[in-house]
C-alpha cells in the first residue's frame, strides 16, 4: 500500500512538473504579441515595464528575453544591434514557432505591424 501511494505520488509529481514546463512560455508570447499588435512607433512606458519583466525573468527562454529586449529598444523600427540577434532566432530550429514568427515580424516592422502581421499576432494572444 505504501509503495503504491509512493508510486502514485511520484507519477503525479512527474506529470505536474512536465505540464508546468511544457506549458511555460506562452504568457510572455501573448504579452509581446499583444504589445506588437497595438504598437504605434514604440512601446508605451507601461508596455516597456511588462517587457522588462520578461527580460528579467530567468524562467523565460533566452529567445523570448531577446525578443522583449529588442522591443524595449524599438524606436519606429528595430535597432541595428538587435537585427542579427533577431535573425538568429528566425534561423534557430530550437526556437518556438511563435518566437521565430515574432522575430520575423520585428525584423520587418516599420512604425507598426502590417495587417498580415497583425493577424498572426492576434492568433498568438
Amino acid at each position: 500500500m505504501t509503495k503504491m501511494f509512493g508510486l502514485s505520488l511520484a507519477l503525479l509529481m512527474i506529470f505536474t512538473t512536465h505540464t508546468a514546463v511544457a506549458g511555460s512560455g506562452h504568457g510572455e508570447i501573448k504579452t509581446m504579441a499583444s504589445i506588437l499588435a497595438g504598437l504605434n512607433h514604440y512601446p508605451s512606458s507601461s508596455e516597456k515595464r511588462a517587457l522588462k519583466a520578461i527580460v528579467d525573468d530567468s524562467h523565460v527562454s533566452a529567445h523570448s528575453r531577446t525578443l522583449a529586449q529588442a522591443m524595449i529598444n524599438l524606436d519606429h523600427s528595430i535597432s541595428g544591434a538587435d537585427r542579427p540577434k533577431l535573425q538568429k532566432i528566425v534561423n534557430d530550429s530550437d526556437a518556438s514557432a511563435d518566437e521565430r514568427e515574432l522575430a520575423a515580424i520585428l525584423l520587418n516592422l516599420s512604425h507598426k505591424a502590417s495587417s498580415a502581421d497583425k493577424e498572426k499576432l492576434h492568433k498568438m494572444h
